[in-house]
């Protein structure tokens, strides 16, 4: 008897979840509208060039929930922000099309959204605690990628003096202020963030890792002890890298956009693990239809020197 009541009250369960099942609505997809823009502001034009170009939406208004909630960092300066995203016009979006093609790699292979900060961020909540980045992208935050140094970058191109063309073109091509490491400049930091959004959407050349697999440091930060030729030695460019693959791969890349082919035989490739990076290196870049080498050219033409120049005129005081 226990057994039939059982059974029934089974049925009768069944049956009213099926009704239920038929009176759910069906599900629909949501879909946010088009960003708008401030097209009566010179910025909000450069916004909306930008996203009608190349798909990506720029946001410089602080966010720690975009991040973390122990986050802290300088937000963007308004008057910051569009000399930035000139230097990334220059640097970035032309140099990627003159060597792939106007808008077709960057079109494909470039973030959603750019997240813009005044220098770098913290994690920790406290501004002396924590792990310090100004720019980040890959697995934390695929399809985006944030840069900082917007603040040092306003004060070099606003400077003045009978070396400011010097500094700026120092930070431009050699060290960046706020980024570590800052070798190769902003130019370096640039790409070697853009490389960690490739890594997220296309992994690290198959086989990257393996020539100098037993030398990583996993996150920690024995690097810091590591000399250059020390690392080199063991199958790295810069010892940075050495934490882990993904930033071994962003290190590669940092230092081939940076250095001649000359500097690159002579001072790194010196054993075999750094000649079989080097050529994974440059040839996933050839696959995705971005000639790594090609790309560092076109980068240190004078007409890109002279075009960076007369960005640093227009906005001196």
């Amino acid at each position: 008897m226990r057994y039939k009541i059982s059974s029934l009250c089974l049925l009768v369960t069944m049956i009213l979840l099926l009704a239920a099942c038929k009176k759910e609505a069906a599900l629909t997809a949501e879909v946010d509208p088009a960003p708008t823009f401030d097209t009566r502001t010179p910025l909000g034009q450069k916004q909306k060039e930008i996203f009608d170009k190349y798909g990506i939406i720029v946001e410089y208004q602080w966010n720690r929930y975009a991040y973390a909630a122990n986050v802290v960092a300088n937000p963007a300066k308004v008057e910051d922000v569009l000399p930035y995203l000139e230097l990334l016009d220059i640097i970035y979006f032309k140099a990627m099309d003159a060597v792939s093609g106007a808008a077709h790699t960057t079109d494909k292979e470039t973030p959603v959204r750019l997240l813009l900060i005044g220098n770098g961020l913290n994690y920790g909540g406290a501004e002396s605690f924590g792990e310090s980045t100004a720019g980040q992208a890959g697995n934390i935050q695929p399809n985006r990628l944030t840069l900082g140094g917007l603040t040092p970058f306003g004060e070099l191109l606003r400077t003045k003096s009978a070396t400011s063309d010097d500094d700026f073109l120092d930070a431009i091509y050699n060290a960046a202020p706020t980024s570590f490491p800052d070798d190769a400049g902003l130019i370096g930091f640039v790409y070697h963030e853009y490389t960690h959004f490739l890594d997220s959407k296309h992994q690290i050349p198959v086989g990257f890792e393996k020539p100098a697999k037993t030398n990583y440091l996993r996150g920690s930060n024995q690097y810091l002890r590591v000399s250059y030729a020390e690392a080199i030695s063991k199958g790295f460019f810069i010892p940075y890298g050495m934490q882990n693959e993904h930033e071994d791969f962003a290190t590669y890349v940092q230092t081939i956009i940076w250095l001649s082919d000359a500097e690159i035989n002579d001072y790194y490739l010196t054993n075999d693990a750094t000649k079989a990076k080097y050529q994974l290196v440059t040839a996933y870049f050839t696959k995705l239809g971005i000639p790594i080498t090609k790309l560092r050219d076109y980068l240190q033409q004078q007409s890109v020197i002279d075009e960076l120049i007369a960005l640093k005129r227009k906005y001196e005081q």
